[in-house]
């Protein structure tokens, strides 16, 4: 069963109308059901260009749900759906459009994890299965942004700081270490490699590096500080192997966010669309059931279905 509470993760501006997932102290759209992570990292930069995002979602009556169209991501996406019940058809494989028939009204849409973030803020996905570190990149804090479900168990990985084990920093151990290096300076700043280039500026001037160079990197980052590209790189790490295989290290303090797969919806479908609601309690409901039989799910949810329907 889902259980009540109200919770306050950060603190923002009060909104006028009653929030969705929120406490009544906070506009912060939250729905945790394991970890204490949460969508809302800052202020969000991040807005709906002259007001799209309702008018696409007045403008269709299907549900959309977005799932990683490549990679690991999306073939434990569609495992984890299939021991649910709820299997995924697809007529061809090189579609970007399937079904589950389980629930109806309701299209899959095959995209780039980024893309399904990028298109709940658009209004033209209403729910998607992605890694918290894509929320948390390319949602910015938004507060469209619902964390519905923070603990799918699986796509566990960190985004953390790595620095070379040998040189300037074969005594560097900690990102206040770091910091206090004299060698970074206006005219030359400490290098980093990354594709994550919200959270990444976002972390260094949290912890004091104020002379600091991003370059945007996708791919083997490892290799960057070997290549004289990178003093360093901020990248997701799972068993660390690859990084100690390429003479690199992580340093205390340098681990940016815990991250796996979430399931993420657009407030503004949760409250406009007819039917987006009972779809994600009813796949709530299959993921405890699913996971519990697992052994490994408990469940925190911050608002029952019923308080959100008082809210429509």
């Amino acid at each position: 069963m889902l259980q009540l509470s109200f919770y306050q993760q950060c603190p923002s501006p009060p909104i006028p109308s009653p929030s969705l997932f929120s406490s009544p102290s906070s506009s912060c759209p939250y729905v945790s059901l394991k970890s204490t992570v949460s969508c809302c990292l800052s202020p969000s930069p991040v807005t709906v260009v002259d007001g799209s995002a309702d008018r696409r979602i007045s403008e269709r009556n299907e549900i959309r749900l977005g799932l990683p169209s490549k990679g690991r991501m999306a073939s434990d996406t569609l495992d984890l759906l299939k021991d649910c019940q709820l299997s995924v058809r697809q007529v061809n494989p090189r579609q970007y459009v399937a079904q589950i028939p389980q629930l109806s009204n309701l299209e899959v849409w095959f995209q780039r994890p980024k893309d399904i973030v990028r298109k709940l803020l658009s209004g033209d996905l209403d729910l998607g299965i992605v890694g918290f570190d894509i929320v948390s990149e390319y949602g910015q804090g938004n507060e469209d942004l619902v964390l519905v479900h923070d603990a799918l168990e699986y796509g566990e990985c960190r985004l953390s700081i790595a620095i070379p084990k040998y040189g300037i920093f074969e005594n560097i151990n900690s990102v206040r270490e770091l910091a206090q290096m004299h060698q970074w300076t206006v005219e030359k700043p400490l290098r980093v490699a990354t594709g994550f280039t919200y959270l990444g500026p976002k972390f260094m001037k949290e912890n004091g590096l104020k002379h600091v160079a991003f370059s945007t990197a996708d791919g083997a980052l490892e290799a960057a500080p070997a290549m004289g590209i990178a003093d360093a790189i901020l990248d997701l790490v799972s068993s660390g192997t690859t990084l100690k295989e390429n003479n690199l290290k992580e340093i205390e303090g340098g681990v940016v966010l815990e991250s796996q797969a979430v399931l993420v919806a657009s407030k503004k479908s949760l409250t406009q669309r007819k039917g987006v609601l009972d779809t994600t309690h009813e796949i709530l409901e299959r993921l405890e059931a699913h996971l519990r039989a697992l052994g490994q799910f408990t469940v925190s949810v911050f608002c029952t279905y019923a308080m959100v329907v008082f809210f429509l």
